[in-house]
């Protein structure tokens, strides 16, 4: 007799779901050799160079409790963010650069003041009152966006600071990473970053693990958390709490931007009829110009004359 897996079959898992997210990458028993594989697949693909290790200072969730920050000492702060922001995950590599990752699933053209908000954010609280200032080490910022937030055909985009004329780089501390999912297409990125935005962009996870793990062994680890995950009952509850808050939140969105249109379109038809009213009268009132300067002319008046008591030009008076 075929036994049957533990593993419930679900239709549908969405990979950039925040709980998933957190539980893949800030379990710091499993969780930094996966982490510290998708963050160099970005430097990588960024011709940057990648780290050795990573030091994980998101604490991984908890089914049912509520996430706790704690204190770095190397970052001398604390990393709790403030009510409304998200930050998925944050840790630290092994030459102190500080490494921010936010998983976004709805946004618009000014995004990307709230990605250097967060970078500004995690920056100036790198240094205590009256440290020096090479104490001050780079905040990588990365952005995972599932939605489009410009027309370009760019996946990946990498921003830093530079001389506009002669492209110097003013200093490296400053890196923010934006990858925009929905222009993702197979095999046209590097090798390691393209099996991490399969995994992310895919539709049947479970289906696509299979093929993943045979192009990078480090996905094996992936394929067992979550494995894991899906058979947790209080992490699936969790998640699931998760994707009804994001499916509401869309709709209320989209309710939004109807309501947006409807009321752009009503102004419009005000603002339309207004204009048409404004034309009208004018259009009346150079009729009326027209016509007293046909009597006058047809009385024998000077055109001058004519032209100074309607308004007219010689020109116009003339081709009547």
């Amino acid at each position: 007799m075929e036994k049957k897996s533990n593993i419930k079959q679900i239709k549908y898992f969405n990979p950039l779901n925040d709980y998933f997210i957190r539980y893949l990458f800030t379990d710091k028993r499993s969780s930094e050799g996966i982490l510290l594989d998708f963050i160099n697949s970005i430097m990588i693909n960024a011709n940057m160079k990648t780290f050795r290790s990573v030091e994980i200072l998101t604490p991984s969730p908890k089914a049912g409790s509520r996430l706790n920050l704690k204190k770095n000492r190397n970052l001398k702060e604390t990393i709790a963010p403030k009510v409304g922001r998200r930050l998925d995950v944050k840790c630290i590599t092994q030459n102190g650069s500080v490494v921010i990752i936010e998983i976004q699933l709805q946004g618009n053209s000014r995004f990307p003041e709230r990605i250097l908000y967060y970078w500004a954010a995690n920056y100036s609280k790198l240094l205590k009152h009256g440290e020096k200032y090479d104490e001050l080490t780079p905040v990588i910022s990365i952005n995972l966006l599932n939605f489009n937030l410009d027309k370009s055909k760019n996946i990946h985009s990498c921003y830093m600071l530079y001389e506009m004329n002669n492209k110097k780089l003013l200093t490296d501390h400053l890196q923010i990473h934006i990858i925009e999912l929905k222009k993702f297409k197979k095999n046209i990125l590097t090798k390691d970053l393209n099996c991490w935005l399969k995994m992310f962009t895919s539709k049947n996870l479970e289906a696509s693990m299979s093929e993943i793990v045979k192009e990078k062994p480090i996905m094996e680890e992936v394929q067992k958390k979550y494995n894991n995950f899906v058979k947790s009952k209080l992490m699936m509850m969790e998640y699931e709490k998760k994707e009804a808050y994001l499916y509401g939140n869309q709709i209320m969105l989209d309710e939004e931007r109807r309501l947006g249109i409807e009321e752009g379109i009503k102004k419009g038809i005000e603002q339309g009829i207004e204009q048409g009213m404004e034309k009208g009268i004018e259009q009346g009132k150079k009729e009326q110009q027209i016509s007293i300067a046909k009597s006058l002319k047809n009385a024998g008046i000077d055109i001058k004359i004519i032209s100074e008591n309607t308004g007219l030009s010689i020109e116009e008076i003339k081709n009547l």
